[in-house]
């Protein structure tokens, strides 16, 4: 049977892509391509920063293995749309996010793999399968709606203006209906132990600041420091459920190694546990950033036009 709401949130982020693609323009997008400053310390947050920020939480609170091993899958996990959708409310370098959340979905087949024996072996020892086609469907429909909303705003700048607006409002409902499933469809992760509510509420904000220093370090642009702290603290969890659901499926069959028999269905609970927990904290905390990020840029923006006028006045 097919899932109406799943596909309505499919067409809603293929459309969201097309609108946040008709914001840059091809001379911009190669411009970052020949200046890959602002996409390699992106991808050294991503991949180098937040694997170790979860493997060390985990190992700080002494979580048990499946929620050890969900924290680290969700370090591991590249960013995705939604990092492009908050850039977007922050006043970010939109260019740098879709390009950098392309880079993440690329090098995902190799480095997620690689990160989750590194850090995720201490946890479990179970094999845990990567589903690459879902990582192929996540980068299309990154790349193709965003391509086609560049070709939009080359050839018909005002209809580009009027998906920019429409992408905007559909944004907010995106993420309305995502918080309102979210916690409608697991009640029961409010009852969680407190160690998951407090590594799920950290993760997102200290990934967020350790990605805006190191932007910072690396001397980036304002608006860029802000993309880099947002594509490092925001996580990509659809994937991560996904390789959850394949990984550890529901069964009654007792799990090898567990001191007197521990049930699949127990593997899975506490395994997926973190992953949604984390995408509930996701929502909000992403969002109170943003409002932050969006007032300091435009504070930025109004400090620009009072130095221009002083220095017109000067003149």
């Amino acid at each position: 049977m097919v899932d109406v709401l799943q596909l309505f949130m499919v067409a809603v982020v293929v459309f969201l892509m097309l609108g946040l693609g008709a914001t840059v323009t091809w001379e911009t997008f190669t411009g970052i391509v020949k200046a890959p400053k602002g996409p390699l310390i992106g991808m050294f947050c991503q991949f180098g920063c937040m694997p170790l920020l979860s493997f060390s939480l985990a190992k700080i609170l002494g979580v048990s293995k499946p929620t050890g091993l969900s924290m680290v899958m969700v370090g591991c996990t590249p960013g995705g749309v939604t990092s492009n959708l908050f850039t977007y409310f922050s006043r970010g370098d939109v260019t740098l996010s879709i390009a950098m959340t392309v880079m993440s979905n690329s090098l995902a087949f190799g480095m997620m793999p690689l990160l989750l024996y590194i850090y995720g072996t201490s946890f479990t020892t179970d094999t845990v399968k990567i589903p690459y086609a879902n990582l192929i469907v996540g980068l299309f429909l990154t790349l193709f709606p965003a391509a086609i909303g560049m070709l939009v705003l080359k050839k018909n700048p005002p209809v580009a203006k009027k998906l920019e607006k429409i992408a905007s409002i559909l944004g907010m409902i995106f993420i309305l209906v995502a918080g309102v499933q979210g916690v409608r469809d697991n009640l029961d992760l409010l009852t969680s132990g407190w160690k998951l509510w407090f590594a799920a509420v950290l993760m997102c904000p200290m990934g967020t600041a350790i990605g805006y220093c190191l932007a910072k370090l690396g001397k980036m642009e304002p608006r860029q420091c802000r993309t880099v702290a947002l594509e490092t603290g925001i996580q990509n969890t659809t994937l991560t459920i996904a390789i959850i659901m394949l990984s550890f499926p529901k069964g009654d069959v007792a799990v090898d190694g567990e001191e007197g028999g521990k049930l699949k269905d127990d593997i899975h609970s506490e395994t997926v546990a973190f992953a949604l927990m984390y995408t509930l904290f996701l929502i909000v905390t992403s969002a109170m950033v943003s409002f932050v990020f969006n007032r300091i840029s435009a504070a930025e923006v109004e400090d620009d036009k009072e130095g221009k006028k002083v220095e017109i006045e000067v003149a």
